[in-house]
């Protein structure tokens, strides 16, 4: 063991199979025992970050442990994503329990792929592991990679980029715009690396939710680790956040007696755990910056036995309502009290969002050029921009184009909002299409359009027509069915005043991967074809959307 010049202990902790793994230790001042806070990361360059992160906790009166994942940093043994992660874990929880600096009350904590390492060891964790503090992160791994049979791009290129474990061939700021661009997608890892990825491969093919790669093993135990947990927990997660989904889910599957002693606290963060794009937060910073305030609220009460400073939060989830700047406390999930529908009515000029459905249907078609995608603006599908590229899709809530900007892009706006409308929880879409192509894709995005006719974008979704709602269903050429998108949770009040927008188009890129308009697994296909798309807007086939209504009082969250 020894010391650097901030105090932080170095050693190498033996793992079951004999690796040694990266491990730094940082004490209060005094002579202990102390409870302890264990992370881990695969991250070598954000160490510095959590190096300063332990000094923090060491003044609060914990001892902090961090350690460098399997084949990252300095830790011995091969990096292979998320497989070592559970014996690593334990191994390491162990070996901390065992240390004379350790009173036997532990916490584990981190975010991102910290949380779901976290979610690995669930099911096993010794009994002086007290709590868990898991934010940004989920383990629904097909529903994190795809949206109903589309890949998300943006997020899970750029994380194999960047944690393939080889060295890349090109430069680091030329890989993720060719990664987009190379036909096959499967032969991207060859032509940036000269060798393969093999996990990266099978996200890229097995795009069937029923396929065995993620019903069975790895994925599979998973997803059900949330159900065999037996310590509250306390998760955090960001509206435009790429694991808010996953997140939700997993709160959602806590045995019944962990989540009444469990905390979810929901922000109008990204993934950074703080505020992008155009719009303003007030208060939503309450919880502390990046919600140090929430944690050290959370470890106090279950390390140290404090009572909870901010009431009992214990069993509630808390969240920020976009457009209201206030926080509201909510019993178990998110209920909305009723739902509003508006139907897309298609008219010769402008098309409108209507609460009676049209009478008579009036077809809307586009071409579809995957060639010439739709560009992503904003929304929770994107981590590019945590590379700091300059031509990265930014995230969050930004500024949209103008209705009527692009051929390929529908519009329908509604009438103004005489009262505010507060949205709490799932948007649904159902489009009634139909495409010239053997399979494509459709997009659908909700906004908020004020007054003075900018549109921000609340939520957005996409469907494939071989997997439109939720399953692997065959696609005639020209025939019309009827694809439902369930979009993400939020809570945002429209402001009296302002419109609702709905845009409908084929593409939403990279955010989403670019359909070729063919059948098959997309990343074998080596070219694409342009398609004729319909929508349906009345009659017999009336598209809509459904906007739930929120039935809690407004109130500022008390921190």
């Amino acid at each position: 063991m020894h010391a650097n010049d901030r105090g932080h202990r170095h050693v190498y902790v033996p793992m079951r199979d004999g690796m040694k793994l990266s491990t730094y230790i940082k004490l209060p001042e005094g002579s202990g025992p102390w409870p302890v806070i264990v992370s881990r990361t695969p991250y070598p360059a954000a160490l510095p970050v959590w190096l300063q992160r332990a000094e923090f906790w060491a003044e609060q009166g914990y001892a902090f442990v961090i350690q460098e994942c399997r084949g990252t940093g300095r830790s011995e043994g091969e990096w292979v994503p998320f497989v070592h992660e559970m014996n690593d874990g334990l191994d390491s929880l162990l070996w901390t329990i065992r240390q004379r600096w350790s009173n036997g009350k532990l916490a584990t904590y981190g975010s991102s792929y910290h949380g779901t390492l976290q979610w690995c060891m669930a099911e096993h964790l010794p009994p002086e592991v007290k709590t868990m503090y898991i934010a940004f992160a989920g383990i629904e791994r097909y529903r994190q990679n795809y949206m109903n049979g589309m890949f998300r791009h943006d997020i899970y290129t750029v994380w194999a980029l960047g944690n393939s474990g080889h060295h890349p061939l090109l430069p680091p700021d030329k890989l993720y715009r060719e990664a987009l661009s190379v036909r096959p997608h499967i032969e991207m890892d060859r032509r940036l690396f000269g060798q393969t990825l093999p996990w990266y491969r099978d996200w890229v093919t097995e795009v069937d939710p029923a396929s065995s790669y993620w019903n069975t093993g790895l994925w599979a135990y998973l997803k059900e680790t949330p159900r065999k947990t037996k310590v509250p927990v306390m998760l955090v997660a960001g509206w435009f956040d790429h694991n808010l989904e996953a997140s939700v889910l997993s709160y959602n599957k806590l045995p019944e007696d962990i989540r009444r002693k469990s905390f979810f606290l929901i922000g109008p963060w990204v993934h950074t755990q703080d505020i992008s794009g155009d719009l303003e937060y007030p208060n939503h910073d309450v919880w502390g910056p990046q919600q140090t305030k929430a944690a050290l609220m959370w470890f106090d009460h279950h390390l140290k036995g404090k009572p909870l400073a901010a009431g009992d939060i214990a069993g509630t989830v808390q969240t920020y309502t976009i457009g209201e700047g206030s926080w509201k406390s909510r019993d178990g999930w998110i209920r909305g009290t009723d739902s509003i529908r508006y139907y897309l009515s298609a008219g010769q000029g402008e098309h409108t969002l209507t609460p009676g459905k049209p009478d008579r249907d009036r077809p809307v078609t586009f071409d579809y050029d995957p060639d010439r995608p739709v560009p992503t603006r904003g929304g929770a599908a994107l981590m590019a921009y945590l590379t700091g590229a300059p031509d990265a899709s930014r995230p969050a809530s930004v500024v949209q184009d103008k209705p009527g900007t692009r051929g390929d892009v529908i519009s329908f706006v509604s009438d103004e909002i005489r009262e505010p409308l507060r949205i709490a929880g799932r948007i649904k879409a159902c489009l009634y299409v139909s495409s010239d192509a053997e399979d494509t894709s459709f997009t659908v995005c909700v906004m908020e359009q004020r007054s003075d006719g900018t549109s921000y974008n609340i939520r957005d979704g996409i469907t494939s027509l071989r997997f439109r709602n939720g399953r692997l269903s065959a696609y005639r050429p020209n025939e019309t069915v009827p694809a439902e998108i369930e979009l993400w949770p939020i809570t945002w009040t429209i402001r009296k005043g302002s419109r609702l927008r709905v845009d409908i188009s084929s593409s939403n890129f990279p955010a989403y991967h670019l359909h070729p308009n063919t059948a098959g697994p997309w990343a074998l296909q080596e070219t694409v074809k342009k398609a004729r798309q319909t929508l349906r807007t009345g009659g017999s086939c009336p598209s809509w959307i459904d906007i739930p209504l929120d039935g809690v009082t407004p109130g500022t969250a008390s921190s």
